[in-house]
């Protein structure tokens, strides 16, 4: 696949921002005038010369800081936000997660952000490339050299400005001198943005390094008087090295992520050598498969009730009914705003996509997949019709024809393609695309979850932890052999211990992980060892759940086996552990330490094996953690996990998952206004009794994510808890479910 072209939505967007707002004062989202020199100073002033370096996600410590700023000052903020996110890729940040976070910011000048479907909709719908997540950790810091490059820029006069923008060197040169770290992404981003044919689309320049290492070598150039080191010398080498490739019958316009470049500079996707393919990489099978057609995912209606017909009849079709012929809407501001209309609702973003996208956006060859629910797969096929509108249809009367290829059931596993939305492009996710396929064609070998290995990224995807929190506790469980994992109510400690689990085991392996619940009446003879009464009569010794685990993992010393124990202090830890409180010490493993057991017959001593590792859960609003037996505490390494609203991570996945974005921003807002009134409630609750946010995460049989899931997760889950918390004030919890459900701002 080429380059993007200059049509591409990002530089159609790149270019409107360079001419409204570099070139003038304007705006790219009203028709103010926002960058000025006056809104930058005052970012200087609130942000720049005020860093927050307390906890707290980016987007809390940022109002912080521009609270006291001018509302205007407040709307170039999100205007720099929208700016920063426009090179993000969907697989990187969800465009609904852009579009919350752009919104929040300009609301925070009292005033509503303009509903544009360009700069809004289409445009952070799509990406150029993904930056890693060290960009969206340190993404203050992108900030603050966007401040104050943008303040610099201002500073100049225009016909200072014109020149550097008629010249892609000299703009680099001049950018540069403001990054006096080096290391900036945005740098990067900024130069492909405004400079397309010029420059390469990475963010990273470690990616324009390994490109320039691969091919000079290739190609026989002499980087003797080379410097890595000049990011504007790695640029210009790159530029040498694409007109090279070209002589060597590369197409003009080529992309260093297609075959078979990719291969020579990132040689785990295969290759080697200019002229031999990568043949194994995701892009390059994509490429061969469906060539430049996109992949699309359709819910087929409510529980997939019309499935049978469209094999029947050989069609797809969506709903919206009455809103009568797509094709006589001038364009999906007017859908939008007339869905708004018949559907009562004030942004129906989710619903005008799908109509614009099925009606415009769908083409003769593409490929569509049905799909029931989240995880089921019921078929593929081609497209190969027009879209029409069929009144005499009882309902989904939007049709387009389809030829079905094949048909089944499929399931996929968790965290692939889980969107519900009626329509998704899944052309971005070219992985799962893959992963789909490879189920629907099968028959193939059949990996077993014991022989599947289980990567980094595999344990993070859906974990709103941190990349740095998530590495401190799989340290702590390397060097201390035993953790626990502690929190409120639905803060995932469950979920997050498999994962650790799988991780420090290396492989997605069941078959080494077991798992116990505490509970007032467990005992050492339900977990070591005791006499147990025979169906014949009598007693008889048996082991205990942890001593034949400990047993299996002595037997199988090459490989590491994982333990895991919830509600780890609902039950008398030193009645259950025994001797063994001793043994699990990371330094106490092995046969040296070993001790005969209470109920032994012989005086055979027993060990902790040093390959086995001790995961504990602690919900802290059964009991605090002042009730731990000290001498427990002591042996193991304890993690606090939070609610994760806040988080990017927990937006992604919602817009991930297809919730509309205003329904995840109240789930945000009001959720974390809750826990707010509860870690002030020092009387009675406090931190130990927030609210988790594994409430509002996904099950497989949750299909339609709109007001009335959300209506059923408060009544059903978070109402029962609320009224045990505060049992002695019915009419506060009243109040509360009230704040929950209602639609106006809180």
């Amino acid at each position: 696949m080429p380059k993007p072209s200059s049509d591409h939505p990002v530089l159609r967007a790149a270019v409107l921002w360079r001419d409204r707002c570099l070139r003038r004062d304007g705006s790219v989202l009203s028709d103010k005038s926002l960058w000025t020199f006056e809104n930058i100073t005052h970012l200087v002033r609130y942000y720049a010369e005020n860093l927050d370096t307390r906890e707290g996600s980016f987007i809390e410590r940022l109002e912080t800081q521009l609270a006291p700023a001018p509302g205007s000052t407040k709307q170039l903020a999100s205007e720099m936000l929208w700016v920063m996110y426009l090179f993000l890729l969907p697989n990187s940040m969800q465009s609904g997660t852009k579009r919350q976070q752009i919104r929040k910011v300009w609301e925070w000048s009292d005033e509503s952000l303009p509903d544009d479907p360009f700069q809004l909709g289409e445009v952070l719908e799509n990406g150029i490339g993904n930056p890693g997540t060290s960009f969206n950790t340190l993404r203050w810091k992108e900030l603050l050299f966007f401040i104050q490059m943008i303040d610099a820029w201002k500073r100049l006069r225009a016909p200072q400005r014109e020149a550097r923008l008629s010249d892609p060197w000299v703009f680099a040169q001049w950018l540069d001198e403001q990054d006096d770290t080096g290391t900036r992404q945005l740098r990067n981003m900024l130069l492909y943005l405004l400079f397309p044919e010029s420059f390469e689309p990475f963010a990273s320049a470690s990616q324009k390094t390994l490109i320039v290492r691969s091919f000079a070598k290739q190609l026989g150039h002499d980087l003797t008087k080379f410097s890595y080191n000049d990011r504007i010398d790695l640029d210009r080498q790159i530029v040498v090295i694409r007109e090279d490739l070209k002589k060597h019958g590369a197409a003009p316009n080529f992309d260093f992520h297609d075959k078979p470049y990719l291969g020579v500079w990132r040689p785990t996707v295969g290759g080697g050598d200019v002229v031999i393919p990568s043949r194994n990489g995701t892009e390059e099978w994509y490429q061969e498969r469906f060539g430049s057609s996109r992949v699309w995912m359709l819910v087929p209606g409510t529980a997939a009730q019309a499935w049978d017909e469209f094999q029947e009849n050989g069609i797809i079709a969506i709903g919206w009914d009455d809103i009568g012929d797509l094709q006589l809407f001038r364009d999906r501001q007017e859908i939008h705003q007339q869905l708004g209309k018949l559907l009562n609702k004030n942004n129906p973003y989710n619903d005008s996509l799908a109509c614009h996208q099925f009606v415009h956006e769908m083409q003769i060859g593409d490929h569509v997949v049905a799909k029931q629910g989240r995880r089921l797969i019921l078929g593929y096929g081609v497209i190969v019709s027009d879209y029409h509108f069929d009144p005499t249809r009882p309902e989904l009367r939007h049709v387009r024809r389809v030829e079905w290829k094949k048909t089944g059931q499929w399931r996929l596993p968790r965290g692939r393609i889980g969107a519900s939305k009626t329509l998704t492009n899944i052309t971005p996710y070219k992985q799962s695309v893959r992963l789909a396929y490879d189920l629907m064609d099968g028959p193939g070998p059949v990996i077993r979850p014991a022989d599947r290995r289980y990567s980094r990224d595999m344990a993070l995807n859906d974990l709103f932890l941190s990349e740095t929190e998530f590495d401190d506790i799989i340290n702590a469980l390397n060097r201390k052999m035993n953790v626990i994992l502690e929190g409120p109510p639905g803060v995932g400690k469950t979920f997050l211990a498999k994962r650790l689990a799988y991780s420090i085991i290396g492989y997605e392996s069941p078959n080494r992980v077991r798992m116990v619940q505490f509970h007032q009446s467990y005992s050492y003879e339900d977990f070591i060892q005791g006499y147990r009464p025979k169906q014949e009569g009598g007693f008889e010794l048996r082991n205990g759940v942890f001593l034949s685990f400990c047993r299996e993992a002595s037997d199988d010393p090459e490989h590491r086996y994982v333990f895991l124990i919830d509600e780890v202090n609902r039950g008398n830890l030193s009645k259950i552990f025994g001797e063994l409180m001793m043994l699990i010490e990371a330094d106490k493993r092995g046969p040296e330490y070993a001790v005969p057991l209470t109920y032994a017959p012989t005086n055979e001593p027993f060990h902790v094996p040093d390959n086995l590792y001790l995961i504990g859960m602690m919900n802290t609003a059964d009991r605090s953690l002042a009730m731990v037996d000290y001498a427990l505490r002591r042996r193991f390494s304890f993690h606090r996990l939070r609610p994760a609203f806040e988080s990017e991570q927990f937006s992604n996945y919602l817009n991930a998952e297809g919730v509309d974005e205003a329904l995840v921003e109240r789930i945000v807002n009001r959720l974390t206004k809750l826990n707010n009134r509860i870690r002030s409630d020092h009387q009675n609750l406090g931190p130990g009794f927030e609210i988790g946010h594994s409430f509002f995460c996904l099950g497989d049989g949750d299909e339609t994510l709109d007001e009335s899931w959300y209506d059923a997760v408060v009544r059903q889950e978070i109402e029962p808890l609320l009224r045990e918390y505060w049992f002695d004030r019915p009419d506060h919890v009243d109040t509360e479910i009230r704040r929950l459900l209602r639609q106006e701002s809180l």
